[in-house]
């Protein structure tokens, strides 16, 4: 007599931010069950600004919404760095950006 299947077990993702959310669409693709565990009783607004580097786009690409992204983002010219008090660290430029 075979033996029943057994249902898979749920990978668990710890915390609901950008990379838990993105890990649970892609499981959600693959078919493969999750459970996402938050601390945070409700969501907060934690500022309208978000910097995404070259290494994450590939990531949105398989999401099927990188042409979006592109579409309602504006380059980064630079920022400026601070330490907690508020001193000055420096300038972090991108140098040929107006070239893009």
């Amino acid at each position: 007599m075979p033996s029943a299947v057994q249902p898979k077990k749920p990978v668990i993702i710890v915390g609901a931010g950008l990379a838990g959310l993105v890990m649970a669409i892609l499981f959600e693709r693959m078919n493969i069950p999750y459970q996402i565990y938050e601390r945070a009783a409700k969501v907060k607004p934690l500022g309208a600004l978000m910097s995404l580097g070259s290494n994450i786009l590939a990531v949105f690409e398989q999401l099927g919404i990188y042409d979006e992204l592109i579409d309602i983002s504006l380059p980064m010219m630079g920022m400026t760095l601070y330490k907690e008090n508020m001193e000055k660290i420096g300038l972090y430029g991108v140098e040929g950006i107006n070239k893009m």
